[in-house]
């Protein structure tokens, strides 16, 4: 007897074909799942694509512009520098650097004792010209240009006010000590050392109380800690500790390309 042919609804059509052994259940809810999202995707306006778009160009955008923000507000050495320190003409040649100070339980090195080779170390960094600013830049370190050296650059004739960077000063004052404690030898050489005695002590009285300003101004808030380098038990002071410095080459170079020479009529001060 033959068999009759009936209409099959498409959504029967995997029922058949399972029957029949040419589609098993997992075949066929893959199918069902495909075809679902298919539908569902061609009922969303196509506006939805757009919006997607945007969402994501905007997250993109944001995270940009949090990269820059963050990488932007890092404080640069001189913002650093114009926003703690008072205003100086060599503010431009500021570079902080993280250095490791050398002081040996033995104290030892280039600027250390007396003689001609520790004198040029020495005339090497503090031994440096002095600069010139203008009248308005006076008023703005707040100082009175009315009672102030005038000079006139011998170069170009260009008026200004002859001043001097403070580290030279200090470091002057410094070779000065060094020099004293070694003053037979420089006392008969000249020099500040061969002043008369009571000039010579009002001298280094000023440097020493100069110097004591400085160290109090800065107040150094690094530590050091203390070890054992003579094995014998008896703890020294490790003072190779870091510490956040200004590199003193780039300040001296900035001093010795900005030094204005002396004019023939300009009083020694």
């Amino acid at each position: 007897m033959s068999k009759a042919y009936q209409t099959v609804a498409p959504d029967e059509e995997p029922f058949l074909a399972k029957e029949e052994g040419e589609v098993d259940d997992e075949q066929w809810t893959e199918n069902r799942q495909s075809k679902s999202i298919l539908d569902r995707l061609k009922r969303l306006s196509p506006h939805w694509a757009w919006i997607c778009h945007a969402i994501l160009l905007s997250l993109s955008v944001t995270f940009f512009a949090l990269s820059f923000c963050s990488k932007a507000s890092e404080t640069t050495d001189a913002e650093y520098t114009e926003k703690y320190s008072a205003w100086s003409p060599a503010a431009s040649a500021v570079k902080y650097e993280t250095q490791h100070f050398d002081l040996p339980p033995f104290t030892e090195g280039p600027f250390v004792g007396m003689g001609d080779d520790v004198d040029k170390a020495w005339d090497e960094i503090s031994a440096i010209g002095d600069t010139m600013i203008s009248r308005d830049e006076m008023v703005k370190l707040g100082l009175n240009p009315d009672t102030s050296l005038a000079i006139t650059d011998p170069r170009d004739g260009k008026p200004g006010y002859r001043v001097a960077i403070e580290v030279f000063h200090q470091l002057h004052c410094l070779n000065l000590l060094r020099q004293n404690i070694y003053k037979e030898y420089y006392s008969p050489l000249g020099g500040d050392t061969s002043d008369a005695p009571q000039d010579l002590t009002g001298h280094l009285d000023h440097c020493i109380d100069a110097l004591r300003q400085f160290v109090m101004c800065q107040g150094d808030i690094g530590v050091f800690s203390f070890h054992f380098p003579m094995g014998d038990g008896d703890p020294w002071p490790n003072y190779s500790t870091p510490h956040t410095c200004r590199n003193f080459d780039s300040i001296r170079q900035w001093a010795v390309d900005h030094t204005v020479p002396r004019g023939p009529d300009e009083p020694e001060h």
